[in-house]
């Protein structure tokens, strides 16, 4: 054989070992790729034991270092940023409760000044998957529940949702959830703080602007068994007021009214409301019964207090828990005898 056909065969036989060895060598190749992808695709479905997420925080760890208010409402206050949170028991979800406003210090100017009342009414708190909503319950409406029409109580009577809170934390014994109370209480969720509002003052009347957050704060926490009271210092701006106000308003950019937030547990006794009577004077709350066909269905009821006799069978008899008045310290004391 000449050198020209060994060199032939030479090549002939290299080429075969490379078709050979190099399926194999690209197997291997892939199948590490493969199992790369799988491990990186495995840690990412589980990810590692350093990428596990913190489980949520509890009650007791989120308020260990808080001052705590104990009452209707358990409130919890931050001693460091004075940021507060409240309590809210299982118990007292679907339950109804009292809102009374009461304006502890103001401007006449706004309509809002010292002893002045707001508004009061019925609310119930209600969860919403992980969120508590504050509701207002229409009370202008009587049905008769043995009336075919009751079932229709809530058609064309709208639903108030006054405010809404994330849950920050929950005990899943007992029920009880926290929220954060700031974001309730420095809104005007729970009522307007004044009407004398906006900066469109082309009119020439004072207007407060709009509610500033940033200086709106808690001031004060009072907690008993039957009432929470959350008294807020409300600061309004106006950048450029075109009216300044009386001597009263110290800065008209910049007007402060405190206003005390008070949450009641409804009364449980033998109270028995009374039905108005057109014929005599009196103050009434309003009521429709929409399930009567008389052609005027009031349920009108006074506005009275809950008074006992000690001996029922006594024509007038002393109360078994007499009304007190109290007159306030401000009161110069030459007055107080005809006040009282």
């Amino acid at each position: 054989m000449n050198h020209t056909g060994l060199w032939k065969l030479l090549l002939l036989a290299l080429s075969l070992t490379v078709a050979l060895t190099t399926p194999v060598h690209a197997l291997e190749a892939t199948a590490t790729v493969e199992a790369e992808q799988a491990e990186s695709s495995s840690e990412a479905d589980y990810g590692s034991a350093d990428d596990e997420e913190e489980p949520p925080k509890t009650i007791e760890e989120l308020t260990e270092d808080a001052d705590v208010f104990d009452g209707l409402f358990t409130l919890f206050r931050d001693p460091k940023t004075g940021a507060s949170s409240m309590l809210v028991s299982a118990d007292q979800l679907d339950r109804e409760f009292i809102y009374f406003k009461h304006t502890m210090n103001g401007v006449t100017d706004a309509g809002a000044f010292t002893g002045s009342y707001g508004d009061q009414y019925i609310f119930t708190i209600e969860r919403r998957f992980d969120k508590l909503q504050f509701v207002r319950q229409n009370t202008a409406y009587y049905f008769d529940r043995g009336n075919a029409i009751s079932r229709a109580a809530k058609a064309n009577i709208s639903r108030a949702v006054l405010a809404v809170t994330a849950i920050a934390a929950e005990d899943e014994e007992t029920g009880e959830v926290l929220i954060d109370s700031d974001a309730l209480f420095l809104s005007e969720a729970f009522a307007n703080v004044t009407y004398s509002r906006g900066d469109d003052d082309s009119d020439g009347r004072f207007r407060l602007g709009g509610l500033d957050a940033e200086k709106s704060q808690i001031l004060e926490l009072r907690n008993y068994p039957e009432n929470t009271a959350v008294e807020v210092e409300y600061v309004f701006n106006n950048p450029k007021p075109k009216n300044g106000g009386s001597d009263a308003v110290t800065d008209a950019r910049n007007v402060s009214i405190n206003v005390r937030h008070t949450w009641i547990a409804v009364p449980e006794n033998d109270y028995q409301p009374r039905f108005a009577d057109a014929r005599l004077g009196s103050f009434n709350v309003q009521v429709t019964d929409l399930t009567s066909t008389d052609s005027a269905p009031y349920r009108d009821l006074l506005e009275r207090w809950h008074l006992v006799k000690k001996d029922p069978a006594a024509e007038i008899s002393d109360p078994v828990e007499p009304i007190i008045w109290w007159i306030e310290n401000t009161t110069p004391v030459e007055w107080r005898d005809l006040i009282m």
